[in-house]
């Protein structure tokens, strides 16, 4: 089968291994489609320096049960959509899988068929292109900050950043009944945002995007902040921008690091609460999969462009630009 491999600093290819055989309690799954995250983007472009390469990339994959290993105990046939997850280490929350096959390391969404313990593969709707199914992954990481952010009916809810994973947040807490407003400095994205559901957006690039939270919350700020870019200004703007006993969720990576020097007597006295949220729990992977076959989550309108993986480069070059949402490879 074919997987691809990044190699060096914008150097992909395609790489002939052998295709796997599902052992006992495992799947095959004959994979049909993945998102370029920006896990795999960072690895390709070299700000992540932490990812060894090479690197056999993709974790948001969907596909086709291919086949179904002896002695294993699952309710899945032959045929059913599944998208691919962590493996459960327990109910709250999932380790990132990382394999080796074939001498090549990394999640390997990237390829045309893998062999998978069968808790790793979450039903989806028959009728759900795959292209939608692959979206699990990332919808399960925003499921798992709501879960924690517990966000309630009426609350003023900020997100910094309308990328992919700012949407998914913003809408998940538009489910929820949150009030939303996007923090974004890219104005065709603060469109987007609004076209999607956000309720009122705000540019830091040409206006004092706190002062503006404020005042659309009647001075008192927002009860929940997510963070969905990694970088210095939008860590400084949601310390300003959160309420009294609000939360601040650091939902983003930071590229490089970037230090947050905070007054402790700032939290003593606004009681506000700073948190994190990583990978999807099974719970979280449950649910996005409900969500994307229910289309309670409609993530369409975020699918910049799919791309065969036999143009894995363009695919690449493509998805690190700022311009874009989710480039989906497909198999």
């Amino acid at each position: 089968m074919k997987v691809a491999v990044v190699t060096d600093v914008r150097q992909v290819e395609l790489r002939e291994v052998p295709k796997p055989q599902a052992g006992p309690s495992e799947v095959l799954v004959k994979i049909q489609a993945c998102g370029l995250c920006t896990w795999e983007q960072r690895t390709y472009t070299g700000v992540d320096r932490e990812t060894p390469r090479p690197f056999a990339g993709g974790h948001e994959f969907a596909g086709l049960v291919d086949v179904i290993g002896e002695r294993t105990k699952t309710d899945l046939k032959v045929g059913d959509r599944v998208a691919v997850g962590t493996q459960p280490i327990g109910k709250h929350n999932l380790d990132r899988f990382r394999m080796e096959y074939a001498g090549l390391w990394g999640p390997m969404g990237l390829s045309e068929y893998m062999a998978i313990p069968v808790g790793r593969a979450y039903k989806l709707a028959a009728d759900l292109p795959p292209e939608e199914g692959c979206f699990a992954e990332p919808v399960a990481c925003a499921v798992h900050s709501a879960n924690k952010l517990n966000v309630g009916l009426g609350s003023d809810v900020v997100v910094i950043g309308a990328g992919p994973m700012g949407m998914l947040n913003m809408m998940l807490a538009k489910r929820r009944g949150a009030r939303v407003i996007v923090s974004e400095i890219d104005p065709d994205r603060n469109d987007r945002a609004l076209e999607l559901g956000a309720d009122f957006t705000v540019n830091p690039k040409t206006e004092d995007a706190p002062a503006r939270v404020r005042e659309l919350t009647d001075g008192k700020g927002a009860d929940v902040v997510i963070i969905a870019i990694g970088n210095h200004a939008a860590n400084l703007d949601a310390l300003k921008m959160v309420a009294e006993f609000g939360t601040v969720m650091f939902f983003a990576s930071a590229h490089p690091p970037t230090d947050l020097t905070i007054d402790p007597n700032f939290i003593h006295r606004k009681q506000v609460t700073l948190t994190g949220a990583r990978h999807p729990s099974v719970e979280g992977f449950e649910t996005a999969s409900r969500l994307l076959s229910k289309r309670l989550i409609d993530v369409r309108p975020l699918i910049h462009k799919k791309i065969p993986l036999d143009n894995i480069k363009e695919a690449f070059e493509l998805a690190i630009r700022p311009d874009t949402y989710r480039v989906i490879v497909t198999m």
